[in-house]
């Protein structure tokens, strides 16, 4: 879920990711749930604010500024061990296919 390791208000979030896991799991092929299904709406309505913010979130990242926790990069062609490994759980950080260009 992404969240599993934070914290908020002093609680940990895990159990309620995993909740979410569990309620996405009850709709008929809810991988294809979006995790924000307001979020490509409100990209289009706010498009300037949406590009000015990720062209500073990309800056950011490039600069060194913000550093996401990175649990594994995989080669593309073996992106069903990456769905593996995200099944599994147990991993912190993020899994990152990459390109060989």
């Amino acid at each position: 879920m992404g969240s599993a390791a934070t914290n908020k208000q002093g609680l940990r979030v895990g159990p309620l990711s995993m909740l979410m896991v569990f309620l996405l799991k009850l709709i008929p092929d809810g991988k294809q749930v979006p995790p924000c299904p307001t979020l490509g709406k409100f990209a289009k309505a706010h498009n300037d604010w949406y590009r000015e913010t990720l062209t500073e979130l990309f800056d950011s990242l490039a600069a060194g500024r913000i550093k996401p926790v990175v649990a594994e990069r995989i080669p593309l062609a073996e992106a069903a061990r990456a769905h593996e490994l995200l099944e599994r759980s147990g991993h912190t950080g993020k899994v990152v296919l990459v390109t060989s260009a």
